[in-house]
């Protein structure tokens, strides 16, 4: 009797062993969202996609990033109706924003001079890089 109930306290112990690190992983969640299209749908589901993961996890369970180059630009110029939506994100869940230096370079060698985006903004020298570098961090990847 004693043996069954060793064994069984082994296997327990075992099992938290086991459960207790993927337990504390869960904590670390972290989402690369990826935006480089001009399509306002495309736009409105990659906020929805950020809106959700902030509300659903918890504004503080879970890192998440939006990473906007190319076409995607258009979402952080002022007069886009997604500019809001972004700004309020930030504001309320602490989504963070970064924009492509490239694209705002070429865009200011287009048009003479570089859009008004929203504050709060962080620049990156590519977005693509950028993407890369939070992969290597442990973000999950997502494109809309």
């Amino acid at each position: 009797m004693n043996f069954k109930k060793s064994a069984k306290t082994l296997m327990v112990m075992l099992a938290l062993v086991i459960l207790i690190p993927s337990m504390s992983f869960a904590e670390d969640r972290k989402m690369a969202i990826q935006l480089n299209s001009s399509d306002p749908l495309i736009q409105k589901m990659a906020l929805l996609n950020a809106r959700n993961l902030k509300a659903v996890i918890g504004k503080d369970n879970i890192d998440v990033e939006l990473v906007i180059y190319g076409p995607g630009l258009s979402a952080l110029k002022i007069e886009n109706a997604n500019s809001s939506r972004i700004k309020d994100l930030m504001d309320r869940y602490g989504l963070k924003v970064s924009v492509c230096e490239g694209t705002l370079k070429s865009y200011a060698k287009r048009h003479g001079g570089e859009p008004k985006i929203i504050g709060g903004v962080s620049r990156v020298p590519t977005g693509a890089i950028r993407i890369l570098e939070l992969q290597e961090q442990g973000y999950a990847y997502m494109r809309p």
